[in-house]
């Protein structure tokens, strides 16, 4: 008889151990990812962003050929989407005024590529007039990624 109470409380223990740690197992894991992510964005960020002008002037010619005179800054915001968990590059983008906005200030957006199974991916996703610190700021989608081994040589 006590064996099958034992049989009975196991899957609950189980079952209850999974509920509680599931959340904090995965958030472990993923930060095991951070740094393996930012250094392979780092190494493969010229291609990427290649990549993604590829991309975008596929679907959209026009874009494509705007963003082609674009500059891209060099600094990173690191953030995280909450729906998908998937690891975010979110980049700076300028561009000069056209011909008639030439009293208005530059023109800004953000890049975005993103980080799922070991590989980035540039699908020439961006947020127009939107800057990386904007984005995590307002957008409750995104959530900041801090940086657990900060070096700045390593984000440049």
């Amino acid at each position: 008889m006590g064996w099958l109470i034992g049989l009975g409380i196991l899957p609950f223990t189980v079952f209850a151990a999974w509920c509680v740690l599931r959340r904090p197992l995965r958030l472990f894991f993923e930060d095991l990812q951070v740094d393996q992510a930012r250094d392979s964005f780092r190494r493969n960020r010229e291609r990427l962003e290649a990549r993604f002008l590829s991309n975008l002037s596929r679907v959209e010619p026009r874009e494509g050929l705007r963003w082609e005179d674009a500059h891209w800054r060099d600094e990173v915001l690191w953030a995280r989407d909450r729906r998908t968990r998937h690891f975010l590059a979110l980049v700076r983008v300028d561009f000069d005024p056209d011909f008639h906005e030439l009293f208005q200030e530059h023109r800004h957006a953000t890049a975005v590529f993103e980080y799922h199974n070991r590989r980035w991916f540039a699908e020439g996703k961006r947020l127009d007039q939107v800057r990386p610190d904007e984005a995590v700021g307002r957008n409750r989608r995104f959530e900041p990624v801090a940086v657990t081994h900060p070096n700045p040589r390593r984000d440049l």
